[in-house]
């Protein structure tokens, strides 16, 4: 479990932010542990899709994983957002439908890529490096030592061990367990809010543009479907109170496809469900801190935000570029990963993100979920008036990453090669 005879780092995890990160971090030195308590993927693939920002295409890129997706990213090129429904009759003539729009330049703001393929992807790049994974592994265990931390790990076959490590990466999820034995606290949102997930096939092709309607019940969300070179699937995030999620759920596909025409307006034309209807319960949360001694936290282990900009993968993306130089940079200085400054410098790097998205995400859903109309509208015409201003161009360049976070891999770079 050693590497040049020193400790190695244990990532926990086997979701999308954990096979992607054991990837990253393969490039920064210590030996990599991919400890996943799952015996195999999901017998069924994964439906959903992610939303990946240009800066997390250039990392994915740089790790080789971008070159090897079966399914065609579906590239963005054009945002529209609006307030509240579609203007219908002589209101449709005298109002755009969106209240903020912009189009990328000469490269896609983002893309939509779909988790089966990711996930295929990360797993091929993983072959080809040294990482080791332990699938049917749990951990029952964690003591954190000064320089040398303990992982209590037991298989499905009965076998337990105990494995020495520098650090561990808990990719865990948001109701991380490691997180838990730090005693790392987050503080919840009430749970009020569930997010319907399909596939939606448009009778008008959507011209890679992503969608954002925000209704006085939650967003609407569109974003371009991934693999479909027409361009008429979307994929649908859709977020209600629980109570309608679930009847919308339970609704047969025609009553379900005529409340999303309601919704989105006739913009795309008719709207036909093109895959199974997921619901997700959503629950925002936010943890101060996201380190511990031998401990630190990434993706949704470390921030759990609210869907309707897209950004989580993209956050944990970030987390796990920043902390790939951050190893570089502390190896370098002849320090173990496990040195407490490795762990001010990750919790400092990553605040301002952190606090920004979750504060915008959590905060326009609030806002245009729960305010009077009046106060709804008033946000609506916020958005037109920013949209004629050239500061709009700043939303443009935090939509494409990078913005809010400096790492090798956001370029493009391998952390090796950042000369830091």
């Amino acid at each position: 479990m050693t590497k040049n005879g020193t400790p190695g780092i244990a990532v926990i995890g086997g979701g999308l932010t954990g096979l992607m990160t054991a990837a990253a971090l393969s490039h920064t030195g210590p030996r990599i542990n991919l400890i996943d308590r799952a015996e195999a993927d999901a017998a069924h693939p994964d439906e959903r899709t992610t939303t990946i920002n240009a800066a997390g295409a250039r990392m994915l890129a740089a790790l080789g994983v971008w070159d090897r997706l079966k399914t065609p990213p579906a590239p963005v090129t054009q945002i529209a957002v609006a307030e509240g429904p579609a203007p219908t009759g002589l209101a449709a003539r005298r109002r755009a439908d969106s209240d903020l729009s912009w189009q990328s330049g000469d490269a896609p703001m983002g893309y939509v890529v779909a988790n089966a393929a990711l996930q295929s992807a990360l797993r091929e790049t993983l072959a080809t490096t040294d990482v080791i994974e332990r699938r049917c592994c749990a951990v029952t265990g964690w003591s954190a030592g000064d320089t040398v931390s303990s992982l209590g790990l037991a298989e499905s076959a009965g076998h337990e061990e105990t494995m020495d490590v520098s650090l561990v990466v808990a990719c865990d999820g948001a109701r991380s367990m490691m997180a838990e034995l730090a005693g790392l606290g987050r503080r919840e949102e009430r749970q009020s809010q569930t997010a319907i997930v399909t596939t939606l096939r448009t009778e008008r092709p959507h011209e890679g543009t992503a969608f954002q309607r925000f209704l006085s019940t939650g967003p609407f969300a569109l974003m371009p479907g991934p693999g479909d070179g027409g361009g008429y699937e979307m994929s649908l995030v859709w977020t209600l109170p629980n109570d309608t999620a679930q009847r919308l759920i339970a609704a047969d596909n025609a009553s379900f496809e005529a409340a999303c025409l309601e919704a989105f307006g006739p913009r795309l034309g008719y709207m036909a469900l093109a895959g199974d209807r997921l619901a997700w319960p959503l629950q925002p949360a936010w943890r101060r801190r996201i380190t511990a001694p031998g401990l630190v936290l990434a993706g949704d282990a470390a921030h759990s935000i609210h869907p309707l900009a897209g950004q989580g993968y993209n956050l944990a993306l970030a987390d796990t570029a920043v902390l790939a130089d951050l190893i570089v940079a502390t190896h370098r200085r002849g320090l173990a990963a496990s040195h407490p400054s490795l762990r001010s410098a990750y919790e400092s790097a990553r605040f301002n993100e952190r606090l920004a998205m979750s504060v915008a995400t959590s905060g326009l859903n609030k806002l245009f979920a729960a305010a009077p109309p009046m106060v709804r509208r008033a946000a609506g015409m916020g958005f037109s008036i920013l949209n004629r201003l050239p500061g709009k161009s700043l939303f443009s360049e935090i939509a494409e990453g990078g913005r809010l976070a400096d790492a090798a891999l956001l370029d493009g770079r391998l952390p090796d090669e950042t000369g830091r």
